[in-house]
């Protein structure tokens, strides 16, 4: 069973519970670093996730744990880029919780929370290799695919790569 939670009248922050202790609620500033952690663990990470969180009031929709049974396994951060544009990032369920549902149900909720404030427009994710079939489960679709590089560039490059250690990644 599943109850659905107006976090914004609520001060513990939930959003919605199920029977077997799972919670979806807002993320604590002290749970950053461990966002932090598990993202970093798979992918280079920016400053974004801390300078989104010091912009935002405490109270903000947008920043999701899940939790079960009061142990923190899982994350997603939904962030207004613009009017009609959010952006999805910072998914994340902990190996041993994965296959279980959780993803959907974070997934679910902040859905659900966006049609409670009446919005209606697109959501941008970046889709990885490794998450883009889970994202196609929930009717996501592929835009376009990115190449990263890295490496150190000199000042003496030029179009033949000649001066560079740049190597697709």
């Amino acid at each position: 069973m599943l109850q659905v939670i107006m976090a914004d009248k609520n001060k513990s922050g939930v959003y919605q519970r199920w029977d077997d202790g799972f919670v979806v609620r807002r993320m604590r500033r002290d749970e950053e670093p461990q966002v932090l952690e598990w993202s970093g663990a798979l992918v280079t990470m920016s400053v974004d996730l801390q300078i989104t969180l010091d912009m935002r009031g405490d109270d903000a929709d947008g920043f999701y744990v899940g939790e079960l049974n009061g142990e923190m396994v899982a994350s997603l951060v939904e962030t207004q880029v613009a009017d009609d544009l959010r952006y999805i990032g910072y998914v994340y369920v902990v190996e041993r919780y994965r296959r279980m549902g959780f993803a959907r149900r974070l997934m679910t909720a902040t859905h659900d929370i966006g049609r409670r404030h009446n919005w209606d427009g697109i959501i941008g994710l970046d889709a990885l290799e490794y998450v883009e079939s889970m994202y196609e489960k929930f009717d996501y679709k592929t835009a376009f695919k990115l190449t990263n590089f890295g490496g150190t560039v000199s000042a003496g490059v030029n179009r033949d790569g000649y001066g560079t250690d740049i190597i697709e990644v």
